[in-house]
């Protein structure tokens, strides 16, 4: 009987596996800029208050849930636990939700136009992922750094879609580059 040797050496990770974990990392806040920015032009435009009302209420949950997910490595580094994480996460981005919904309610619709309305959509949002990303996941607080310029893009310049677009890519190459540059020293 012949016995045959089983290499003990480790696996060794395969080599698009670096690539694609970097894409699965920063595709996900590209495609929330680009969304960001579609709605920040809605928000500008003359399009039908009630639509962008939803839109913006449907935006908050996908936030929501890539900074629970953007978070998720350091929480399982913490201490601290699934449970008491994802109950933190779950409350912090219900109240977000919440004040924007309130916002765009009967009453204060009553009193602020559709831009305004917009305006502080934004910045009630771009507060939220900033303190997400104080806490959690810096890409987060980028993105949140981002809504907000996009908040004084609707209050200050006529072609803020143009200027928003920019920005998103600077940010998205900083990104890219932070996460290169820390990959490359691990």
């Amino acid at each position: 009987m012949s016995t045959t040797s089983v290499s003990s050496s480790p696996a060794t990770p395969k080599p698009g596996a670096g690539r694609l974990k970097l894409l699965l990392a920063i595709v996900p806040y590209g495609v929330l800029y680009i969304l960001a920015i579609w709605l920040v032009a809605l928000t500008d435009s003359d399009a039908d208050p009630a639509r962008i009302r939803t839109l913006w209420q449907g935006f908050v949950p996908a936030v929501g849930l890539l900074a629970i997910w953007g978070g998720w490595q350091g929480m399982k580094a913490s201490a601290g636990g699934l449970k008491p994480y994802l109950i933190r996460q779950v409350l912090h981005w219900l109240a977000t939700l919440l004040v924007i919904h309130l916002l765009f309610g009967e009453t204060l619709r009553a009193f602020l136009t559709t831009d305004v309305h917009g305006f502080v959509a934004i910045y009630v949002l771009g507060l939220s992922t900033i303190l997400a990303g104080i806490h959690m996941d810096w890409k987060m607080g980028l993105f949140g750094l981002f809504l907000v310029g996009g908040g004084v893009g609707i209050a200050f310049l006529n072609d803020n879609a143009m200027l928003l677009t920019l920005v998103a890519i600077a940010v998205v190459g900083v990104g890219l580059s932070v996460a290169f540059l820390r990959r490359t020293h691990h």
